[in-house]
């Protein structure tokens, strides 16, 4: 009788990433060259961006996030699937969100939260800390403004678009009043919603009136009752 191997974690970080001390490059398991990005380039970006596209910036942004985070996924979907000899479709949800939270992690994204509590409203609440991708969202932002996470957002709503097959989108809520307060009292978490476009256009909407999520929440339950 021959017992197959059951596979490992593919995404520790132990295994997942080789250093070349003669190059000094990191390379994936799979041979792909991983990049170090310093904090001062990502808050050039978000001033870069500020100055050069004014009021269009969260979307500039969001949809770099958008492409980013499509292209990651289609990336690692191929070596899940080589390495698992499965499809994603076939795995267990549970198995593959715990996968996905040793992704954010081994990459540098954070420590990943995923909470269901409100999926009959139509919501995944995504609650990250520590993501690389938060940097410099207060760089440049003007007096009354308050930072977005829009980079990051676009992201995370690329990475469901592509499991779920559906035009997922993704906001941030519970975020800080203004720049001001971010770079006096700099938190290190970043919560979003995540959902179908129409919902997510709607808890937008409230966001920019101040509401936090649990209010949001509220007037989602009161509205889809």
């Amino acid at each position: 009788m021959t017992l197959s191997a059951i596979p490992g974690n593919y995404f520790t970080p132990r295994g997942y990433i080789k250093s070349e001390p003669d190059t000094g490059l990191l390379r994936t398991r799979h041979g792909n060259r991983l990049l170090a990005v310093p904090e001062v380039l990502l808050r050039s970006i978000h001033k870069a961006l500020r100055e050069e596209t004014g009021e269009a910036t969260p979307f500039a942004l969001y949809t770099f996030g958008f492409w980013w985070g499509g292209a990651f996924y289609d990336r690692l979907k191929e070596e899940i699937e080589e390495y698992y000899q499965r499809t994603i479709p076939q795995m267990n949800a549970l198995e593959f969100l715990v996968m996905m939270r040793q992704i954010w992690e081994t990459h540098g994204f954070g420590h990943l939260n995923l909470d269901f509590k409100h999926r009959s409203l139509g919501l995944i609440k995504v609650q990250v800390e520590a993501s690389m991708m938060q940097l410099g969202t207060e760089v440049g932002l003007k007096e009354g403004q308050m930072p977005s996470y829009h980079l990051e957002a676009g992201f995370i709503a690329a990475w469901f678009s592509r499991w779920a097959g559906k035009g997922i989108r993704a906001c941030a809520v519970d975020l800080p009043p203004d720049g001001a307060v971010a770079i006096a009292q700099p938190t290190t978490l970043a919560t979003f919603f995540v959902g179908l476009a129409p919902k997510i256009e709607q808890a937008e909407m409230w966001v920019k009136q101040g509401l936090s999520s649990a209010e949001i929440i509220e007037k989602f339950a009161a509205t889809d009752s």
